[in-house]
């Protein structure tokens, strides 16, 4: 991890931690090392910023082309994005992906696509599981709570991340509709993190 990226997250923490009261659940549960696929829900334009924030590794981020325009593009390709055609069927950014974990690399991924507003839509594109069958990489499930309003210290609200388990998918698994249901799989299992971890007695 470069320190550029390191000072940028401690940074994003320790805003979140005051603007927000950011709680962290499951920390402990990341990989320190190895290839690893970080999957997470999508409702807001912040998202990737706080998987960062969560997963205390170098992150790699696959996102759509159109995000690397003027004045964005030197954002996303510092935070580690590489551009994604999606009506090419992005198959380049698949083989790059697949070389960047087979170099060891944590990868983030959002399921579902595009962020879908406060309820999301639980539906997942299979690419995440292509990429770990193909990689034989754990998918690692994240939680992404809503960031609260301006004056949610004040109401005792709270930013709250979940970390789920890693996931091993079946290198067996074939065929695009167990590719879908695996991933549909993935994304219950996101979006249940709240409900299971939120009793927690010490989050991370």
């Amino acid at each position: 991890m470069s320190t550029r990226y390191r000072l940028f997250r401690r940074s994003m923490t320790l805003l979140c931690q005051l603007l927000f009261g950011y709680t962290l659940h499951g920390g402990d549960r990341v990989p320190s090392e190895g290839p690893l696929v970080v999957a997470s829900n999508h409702s807001q334009y912040a998202d990737p910023v706080l998987v960062c924030v969560a997963v205390p590794r170098r992150l790699l981020w696959m996102a759509k082309k159109q995000l690397f325009g003027f004045p964005f593009r030197k954002f996303f390709e510092f935070i580690g994005s590489f551009p994604v055609d999606r009506e090419g069927g992005g198959r380049r950014a698949i083989r790059a992906a697949l070389a960047f974990l087979a170099e060891g690399w944590a990868l983030g991924i959002f399921p579902e696509g595009t962020h879908r507003g406060a309820g999301g839509s639980r539906e997942a594109k299979s690419g995440v599981v292509v990429l770990a069958v193909r990689s034989g990489s754990p998918v690692l499930p994240v939680y992404v709570g809503r960031l609260p309003g301006p004056l949610s210290r004040l109401r005792g609200q709270r930013l709250r991340i979940f970390v789920g388990e890693p996931i091993q998918i079946d290198p067996a698994l074939r065929g695009g509709s167990a590719y879908r249901e695996a991933a549909d799989e993935i994304m219950r299992t996101i979006y249940a993190l709240p409900e299971r971890l939120v009793k927690e007695p010490e989050p991370s």
